[in-house]
């Protein structure tokens, strides 16, 4: 291993496409099918139980004015830990998404304030490829639950606040506060 601040960890799901396509197409239609290992991977490093499947489907174009723009649906088969009971929670993700990249220079202000109907700046193009793999991973972190629940966790969130209010590290205090009120 070296020292070298360029240096980049190892991207779990890489698919580069190679701008010099535009060339004879304008559009290209990709698909993305991620293997085991690249399931295994991205679970890992979103914390997830499983990621049984992840596909996509994806547009990319070269518009007037040389930007790029992907447009993308995914389809993720993924098991998460309930935030209440830990249990495993099986859930199915249809999710579509766009990205704009261009090989221009981005000119960033020092206060640049984007509304919430503007258009976010596009991704400068770094090199001679736009890596659509991490685009597509990107894409399924934002659209995982960020609190999923398994289906009887409310009954066991109830059920674990009443033994923690005269079991738990307060409850002798609690026995004390309400000694003094009587």
């Amino acid at each position: 291993m070296t020292d070298d601040p360029l240096d980049t960890p190892p991207v779990e799901l890489s698919r580069l496409f190679h701008l010099a396509e535009f060339t004879d197409v304008p559009e290209h239609e990709i698909t993305i099918i991620a293997s085991e290992d690249e399931c295994d991977a991205l679970a890992a490093r979103y914390s997830l139980l499983s990621l049984d499947a992840l596909s996509a489907e994806l547009t990319i174009r070269q518009e007037i004015g040389g930007e790029i723009l992907v447009e993308g649906r995914l389809h993720a088969e993924l098991v998460q830990a309930c935030v209440v009971t830990l249990e495993p929670v099986r859930d199915t993700l249809e999710a579509t998404f766009d990205q704009r990249y261009t090989v221009h220079s981005v000119d960033i202000e020092d206060e640049l304030e984007i509304g919430p109907d503007d258009l976010e700046p596009p991704e400068p193009v770094i090199g001679d490829s736009i890596d659509l793999g991490v685009l597509v991973s990107l894409s399924l972190f934002v659209s995982c639950n960020p609190f999923p629940r398994a289906p009887d966790a409310e009954a066991q969130s109830v059920e674990i606040a009443s033994k923690t209010e005269d079991e738990g590290p307060f409850a002798a205090l609690a026995q004390l506060r309400d000694r003094d009120k009587n």
